[in-house]
């Protein structure tokens, strides 16, 4: 894990999932913990060469890698949680992530793992997109970003946008050609909202740090493309005529080139496309039936 100062406040700590550092007039605030306790340990030695101690977790969203670590943070600092209400129960009770990937029921084994199911954190305090939080003198504004979870946000503090998975940099884009998502229209809204935010620099959850200006605008319409691309393959599948979940998910991944070799890529494949389905109704361009026992996706 990397410390990148990016302001005299904020320093990014750049590693396979990024999280940040913010001085505040009373210690730290930390945003996104890791995967798990290896990644908090690193945290906890980058923010113990700071001499300040950790006050203040915040999370982004409730998925095991971005708040995995935050057990073992609060072991050792005693800080609060503050995370968004929609994304709370979750990172309560870590066990609902497996569940709903696994359409409701009691998860299978090979989904209990540590990419899918964190340690269990308190969450002291619920956040809702448009509150700016007053910590230790220092102003985080939280901004909507839902679209790849229901509830995520970012946080924008000192010309510092901490981004969460609205956008990835565009080295993990490349091998994730199906963005994860639960709502593809509202991922497309959110990273509108993301071009309209006055910073310097934009963190994504994956990725380096991207600089505002051309820069920026690059990554973002690629990210765009990719949930676009997605829409209109679906789109155009449906207008060949209806077809199930499961055959609709088994030629977007032979048509993409992704692999789908285990039980969580499959079930994190499906969930983005089913996303990308519920888009497409909402808009009135795709239907559901239920006929001869089978769920079937039509065009509208």
């Amino acid at each position: 894990m990397e410390p990148v100062p990016l302001t005299a406040r904020v320093t990014l700590l750049h590693g396979a999932v990024n999280s940040g550092l913010v001085r505040t007039g009373d210690g730290l605030v930390l945003i996104d913990t890791g995967l798990d306790r290896s990644a908090a340990n690193k945290i906890l030695r980058a923010a113990e060469a700071t001499g300040e101690p950790v006050r203040v977790v915040l999370n982004t969203h409730a998925h095991a890698d971005h708040f995995g670590g935050n057990a073992q943070i609060l072991r050792r600092t005693g800080a609060r949680v503050w995370a968004p209400a929609g994304e709370a129960e979750v990172i309560r009770h870590p066990l609902y992530e497996p569940v709903y990937l696994f359409g409701g029921a009691a998860p299978v084994a090979a989904l209990q793992n540590r990419f899918l199911l964190a340690e269990p954190s308190p969450v002291h305090q619920e956040l809702v997109p448009g509150q700016v939080l007053e910590l230790g003198g220092v102003a985080l504004e939280v901004v909507d970003l839902a679209g790849h979870s229901l509830a995520q946000v970012g946080f924008c503090v000192d010309g510092v946008f901490f981004a969460a998975d609205s956008f990835m940099g565009l080295e993990p884009l490349a091998k994730h050609p199906i963005p994860y998502l639960v709502d593809a229209g509202r991922m497309l809204a959110s990273l509108d909202r993301v071009r309209q935010v006055g910073a310097r620099w934009f963190v994504p959850g994956h990725g380096p740090a991207v600089p505002a200006g051309p820069e920026l605008q690059q990554v973002l319409e690629a990210n765009a493309a990719a949930v676009r691309r997605l829409l209109d393959w679906a789109a155009a599948r449906l207008g060949q005529g209806p077809a199930g979940t499961e055959d609709l998910l088994a030629e977007l991944a032979l048509h993409l080139g992704v692999a789908m070799d285990n039980p969580a890529a499959y079930v994190l494949n499906r969930t983005a496309l089913l996303g990308v389905l519920a888009t497409l109704e909402r808009e009135g361009a795709a239907r559901v039936e239920v006929r001869e026992g089978r769920w079937w996706w039509a065009a509208s």
